[in-house]
């Protein structure tokens, strides 16, 4: 007797064999399930993260721009030549409204001295934008590279 108690609450807890008919299939339509959730966050292959460039880089990206540039610092401090935006770092609503719905379009942030603009790339990551690029040395950094600011 003790032996079908033992198994009737074991049953009872869900801790019993597999019901009938159940099998790895199951388990495996779960892991699609998974992947396809997986697939429409994946950028077509590209792994989201935030890459950081130099003022040397970002000159050289300038030369055949392909790419939205946006100042992020608050408050406004100058800006360098082709510059798409000035958004607050703070304000994501408003730079995913400057980005639009194309989370795989590429952007570059920058700032004064890098903090902001990290911060506002970091955001982007984790609403799914793919190509976030960040200029950590910011404006100073630029400027000490010896390419101009615009005020």
């Amino acid at each position: 007797m003790t032996r079908t108690l033992t198994l009737l609450l074991a049953l009872a807890l869900g801790t019993g064999c597999p019901a009938p008919g159940a099998n790895d299939d199951d388990a495996a339509n779960d892991d699609d399930a998974a992947n396809d959730d997986d697939a429409a966050f994946s950028c077509d292959g590209i792994t989201p993260e935030l890459t950081d460039i130099s003022p040397d880089d970002l000159n050289a990206m300038l030369q055949d721009k392909d790419f939205q540039l946006l100042n992020v610092h608050i408050p406004f401090a100058g800006e360098i030549a082709g510059t798409d935006a000035h958004v607050p770092f703070d304000d994501v609503p408003a730079i995913e409204a400057q980005l639009g719905d194309d989370i795989t379009a590429k952007v570059v942030l920058y700032c004064l001295t890098g903090p902001m603009s990290a911060i506002a790339g970091a955001d982007l990551i984790d609403l799914g934008y793919c190509r976030v690029y960040d200029m950590p040395a910011g404006m100073v950094g630029w400027e000490a590279e010896g390419y101009a600011i615009d005020d």
